[in-house]
């Protein structure tokens, strides 16, 4: 493995990232891995802030639908409360500080702690591999007949109009919203929350909840 990282975005706006960067990325995290966990506990860290792929929960690049299970205790409470379990378009994140050094000599990597960021009302709230849960199914989830669809913008999550053509054409709601939500252009602008049959069922879950969403319907 080069230890040179290639250089990771190919235009100057930061949007597209280069394929020789993630090959070599994703080539160092799993050398890190294999050890990098074990590394990071006989430290003291918890492993899940630096590997939290190991339990499901990296973010790619292109972004992730996350469900918060726990609201972190920030400033930003204050202006904003992220409603219990709601899901989110979320963002990865690498901290510049904290790094653990995995592996030896040449082939030594300096691993940091990652997180997800979510945009909300209250601004961009950082959260811990153990603060959120990937959706697995994220359409079908937003499609709940009480589920309810926000946006940041003010502007209206779903065409309303839209939707009541396809529902006018014999397609169930459900189906309907799960083929508009699959085309929300600026996903990182739009959460869903949930009803308390929803959330009261879900609480507690901790863990076991991303396996829980991937099986049970709602």
């Amino acid at each position: 493995m080069c230890t040179k990282a290639p250089k990771k975005y190919l235009d100057s706006r930061r949007t597209q990232v280069n394929p020789e960067w993630q090959a070599w990325d994703d080539e160092r995290r799993r050398l890190a891995a294999d050890e990098g966990w074990q590394v990071a506990a006989s430290i003291g860290a918890e492993p899940s802030m630096y590997f939290p792929e190991q339990e499901g929960k990296a973010i790619p690049e292109e972004g992730a639908w996350i469900l918060v299970v726990e609201e972190p205790m920030t400033e930003l409470r204050s202006r904003f409360r992220v409603p219990p379990l709601s899901m989110w378009r979320a963002r990865p994140h690498e901290l510049n500080s904290g790094a653990i050094t995995v592996g030896h000599g040449r082939q030594a990597v300096q691993v940091y702690p990652k997180q997800a960021i979510i945009a909300t009302p209250g601004g961009d709230l950082h959260l811990w591999p153990h603060e959120y849960a990937v959706a697995d199914r994220p359409m079908e989830l937003a499609s709940d007949h009480d589920a309810t669809l926000h946006s940041l913008g003010g502007q209206p999550a779903l065409d309303e109009d839209e939707l009541f053509y396809l529902m006018s054409r014999g397609i169930p709601r459900h189906d309907a919203v799960m083929l508009l939500f699959d085309n929300v252009e600026v996903p990182d602008f739009v959460y869903v929350t949930f009803p308390e049959r929803v959330t009261d069922a879900l609480a507690g879950v901790g863990q076991s909840l991303r396996r829980y969403m991937a099986l049970t319907p709602l």
